[in-house]
C-alpha cells in the first residue's frame, strides 16, 4: 500500500507545508518539551491531518482521520469495514480488540500492518465496523 502522503515520512514538515497538495491548509504547530524527546506537532482539523515530528522536524507519524479527511489523498475509504481492510492487505502484523480505558474512553479493535519503509495503523470505530482513524510512522518510531 502506497499513497503519495507515505512518502513525506522522514521528511521535514516544510517540505510538506510548502507543496502544492497542502500549502493552503491552516496547520496549528504545536510543541510538547515535556516529554523525555521534543515533539513537535501540526494538526489541521479542517481535513483531518495533523502530523508529528521529531526535534529536528522530520515528519514521524501522520494522522488521518475519518471525520473530516479528504478522501482523494487515501486510498482506503473510511467506510470500509475490518472484512475489507483485511480482504485488501491480509493478516495484520499485529491486531488488537476493542476496549474501554476508563480515563481516556472507548476504543475500537486496530490492525498494523508492517512494511520496509513505514507501518500503517488502523483503528476501528468502537461501536461501528467502520475506520476512525489511520496512521503512518516511520518503522524506526513503530511502538
Amino acid at each position: 500500500m502506497d499513497s503519495f502522503i507515505t512518502e513525506y515520512l522522514g521528511k521535514t514538515a516544510e517540505i510538506l507545508l510548502t507543496s502544492s497538495r497542502f500549502n493552503l491548509w491552516n496547520f496549528e504547530r504545536s510543541v510538547d518539551e515535556d516529554l523525555p524527546e521534543r515533539s513537535i506537532n501540526y494538526v489541521c482539523d479542517d481535513h483531518g491531518f495533523s502530523m508529528t515530528c521529531d526535534s529536528d522536524e522530520r515528519i514521524h507519524a501522520i494522522f488521518l482521520t475519518s471525520d473530516s479527511f479528504h478522501p482523494d489523498f487515501f486510498d482506503i475509504p473510511f467506510a470500509s469495514s475490518r472484512s475489507k481492510v483485511l480482504s485488501i492487505f491480509g493478516e495484520p502484523s499485529r491486531s488488537g480488540r476493542a476496549h474501554h480505558d476508563p480515563i481516556l474512553g472507548e476504543y475500537g479493535a486496530w490492525d498494523r500492518y508492517d512494511w520496509v519503509r513505514y507501518s500503517m495503523h488502523i483503528e476501528y470505530q468502537p461501536h461501528a465496523d467502520t475506520i476512525r482513524r489511520i496512521t503512518l510512522m516511520r518503522v524506526d518510531v513503530v511502538p
